[in-house]
């Protein structure tokens, strides 16, 4: 039997569990309660992003890996002699156990990665500010729009739109809060989340509203500003979020007195 970490604390329960042709073995421990990392007072705004994975108000990036993308030719191809095999064959069952091989190769590749960008987030920064972004909402199919006269069906952008929301899905923008959620919990820090209404549109400098559109990678502004536009929107992003936590703490202040 092979772990993948070492087991910590005393052992509760265990259990076999089955996912397909696989049986996986879990165990429920108690362990000691976390320590605690050292106080810090630094907070960074994140702009999540499909260019870049995210961008930091420091300027700092972090990349997109693009798992999904990168292995989809040859999950294309896997698809392609799955759908050639005869239904019931042995040869289609190993076909379907090689697709299935590669998407959960895929899927501990994003986990390991947001894993570890998550972790060196929290043990970086004491406030950790995302925009509040309503993912599964962001990559939904558009609606088919028809015509009043003809009744026939007009664009509505759905294969853009599409590839916008596999590149999202690919890169686990809400898989990636959640963990630096609970790690910062753990770590008595703290996640705070935004309103993402016109971060990419105000100047960071001058407050004035810049109307961009998706494609305009470059924030210019009268007042001087120039900066990468994800740049602009994550100093916006860590400004609203120390606002609020000002806001946080008088309100804390207030309640103990």
């Amino acid at each position: 039997m092979k772990l993948h970490r070492p087991l910590e604390g005393t052992i509760k329960t265990c259990s076999i569990k089955k996912e397909g042709d696989h049986r996986y073995i879990v165990f429920s421990c108690e362990i000691e309660e976390t320590a605690s990392l050292p106080v810090n007072n630094e907070v960074v705004g994140l702009d999540l992003g499909v260019l870049h994975f995210t961008t930091l108000s420091t300027g700092e990036t972090i990349e997109n890996p693009r798992y999904f993308r990168r292995s989809q030719k040859r999950l294309e191809k896997l698809q392609q002699q799955l759908a050639r095999k005869k239904k019931g064959s042995h040869r289609r069952a190993k076909a379907r156990k090689a697709l299935a091989k590669l998407h959960r190769k895929i899927k501990n590749q994003r986990k390991d990665f947001l894993h570890k960008a998550s972790r060196k987030l929290v043990n970086s920064y004491g406030t950790l500010v995302f925009e509040d972004l309503k993912t599964a909402g962001m990559s939904k199919r558009p609606k088919p729009k028809r015509d009043d006269t003809t009744g026939e069906y007009l664009p509505n952008g759905a294969n853009a739109e599409a590839g916008l929301n596999k590149s999202i899905l690919d890169a686990g923008w809400y898989q990636f809060q959640q963990y630096c959620t609970y790690k910062a919990e753990e770590a008595g820090r703290s996640v705070l989340f935004v309103s993402p209404y016109s971060t990419s549109q105000m100047c960071s400098r001058c407050g004035q509203v810049r109307k961009k559109e998706l494609s305009d990678r470059w924030h210019s502004c009268d007042c001087g500003a120039e900066l990468d536009r994800d740049h602009n929107a994550a100093i916006n992003i860590q400004r609203l979020g120390s606002s609020q936590r000002k806001l946080l703490r008088v309100h804390s202040v207030v309640g103990t007195t």
